[in-house]
């Protein structure tokens, strides 16, 4: 083999390992921020009473939704390398029948052998460019709305994981209440026995001890549904051997003014950045098209090598205008879509940032109004505790009867269940104004 010939080889086979190492670092790049997961159709492995961050977690390696969109930032990546490859040579070697003509060839000579061949593209009006940066902003696209979809999922753990914690908690006070009214319902009996009460004093206790005793039972299905939904949005199969860890007291949130929210709603909404690149690709997608709406000039290089003891060459360059003098409108058409989906892209931008405005705005009227209930409702149960005791103190000297009593503590009761549902309602407003700003995670959580 000669000189030159050794010298083609050997770039060939360079530029055809530089293209192997791309692409492996390719590869590596687009492994998706999951972790492992379960294989299909086998049920992860959870440890026992889970905290809200390990809930997290999990519905971030198994949840169908996030793994779909890392699938779609793979995808969009390896979309990206292939439009980048346009700017590179395309070689390949091969062993058929070869015909050359020009370079040091004087006439067409068909001959069989090994050979390699090398076609660049040069110049296509800027065509390659365009379908770069399409790719390019799909694949940011996909990313944002990766993130988005990390963030939503998170926020549905969050919703379950408070919404499970509120179904335990009522179902506290339930039982607290049962065993109250089981308590008042042998001391009146007992009292009764003895004649310091009349036996239809029981009556009252006995009819609201049925009725606790029903939403007892309610509570405590409450609980499993709810450990369900949980399991549901983390992505797991539903299974009665699962419990969560009760979460710490916070402190009140110092609230911002709204106008300071939604300002960092528009800055740092991952589907904010999401839609600012799908309009950039529309962009570069129409651009493309009206590229080919006109004649637009291609140079295309190709060079062909004999790898045997021969010497025939073949080079050539060629060039000139392409465009499509009739194809039955569909170069004007794919224009026109390109255009329509641009002017869609910019709707669907202006109708998001509504959108956010008024998420913020729901999120924090929500967030303020859990506050004053939170207020309001540790004053009920100081109060409600306060006319049991002394409904209790005035029913031991005589002065009240049995039903004075289980009143009062019916709405011991009562403001005690409601103590625990403005406390989860302030967690989960929490949450949700941050969800809505674009901060991931919320009260313990992320």
């Amino acid at each position: 083999m000669k000189r030159d010939q050794w010298i083609v080889l050997a770039v060939g086979i360079c530029l055809v390992l530089g293209s192997c190492g791309t692409a492996l670092y390719a590869a590596e790049d687009t492994k998706t921020p999951s972790g492992l997961i379960a294989a299909e159709g086998e049920k992860p492995s959870v440890v026992k009473e889970l905290s809200l961050d390990d809930c997290i977690n999990v519905a971030l390696r198994n949840h169908g939704d996030v793994l779909v969109s890392e699938q779609s930032v793979v995808g969009a990546k390896a979309r990206y390398t292939e439009a980048k490859s346009d700017y590179f040579p395309s070689i390949s070697v091969q062993n058929t029948p070869i015909s050359v003509s020009g370079g040091l060839a004087t006439n067409n000579v068909t001959t069989k052998g090994t050979s390699i061949s090398i076609n660049q593209n040069i110049f296509d009006s800027g065509l390659r460019e365009s379908n770069v940066k399409q790719a390019l902003f799909t694949m940011k696209s996909n990313e944002a709305a990766l993130l988005r979809q990390q963030q939503t999922t998170t926020f549905n753990v969050i919703n379950a994981y408070y919404q499970a914690l509120l179904t335990k908690h009522l179902a506290e006070v339930q039982e607290a209440n049962v065993k109250y009214l089981e308590g008042q319902q042998e001391l009146i009996h007992t009292r009764a026995e003895v004649g310091d009460a009349a036996q239809v004093d029981v009556l009252p206790v006995e009819a609201q001890l049925a009725t606790a005793k029903v939403q007892q039972l309610a509570a405590k299905n409450a609980i499993r549904t709810a450990l369900i939904d949980l399991q549901n949005v983390m992505g797991l199969h539903p299974s009665g051997d699962f419990t969560i860890r009760d979460i710490g007291a916070s402190p009140k949130e110092v609230l911002d003014s709204l106008d300071k929210y939604q300002t960092l709603a528009l800055t740092s909404r991952p589907d904010i950045a999401q839609n600012a690149s799908t309009i950039k690709a529309a962009k570069a997608a129409e651009q493309s098209a009206k590229i080919n709406l006109f004649p637009h000039l291609i140079v295309n290089g190709q060079y062909g090598n004999r790898l045997d003891k021969t010497t025939l060459q073949d080079w050539s360059i060629t060039g000139g205008l392409a465009f499509n003098l009739f194809d039955g409108g569909k170069t004007r058409a794919v224009y026109q879509q390109t255009q329509a989906a641009v002017k869609s892209a910019e709707i669907q931008n202006a109708q998001l940032a509504k959108d956010i405005e008024k998420q913020v705005q729901e999120a924090y009227l929500n967030l303020t109004s859990a506050q004053e209930s939170l207020d309001a409702t540790v004053i009920s149960l100081q109060a409600s505790q306060k006319n049991y005791e002394a409904q209790e103190a005035r029913y031991k000297e005589g002065l009240a009867t049995p039903l004075d009593l289980l009143n009062a503590q019916l709405q011991v009761t009562t403001a005690q269940s409601d103590a625990v549902k403005a406390r989860y309602a302030y967690y989960t407003a929490k949450a949700q104004l941050n969800y809505a700003i674009g901060k991931q995670g919320g009260l313990n959580g992320k």
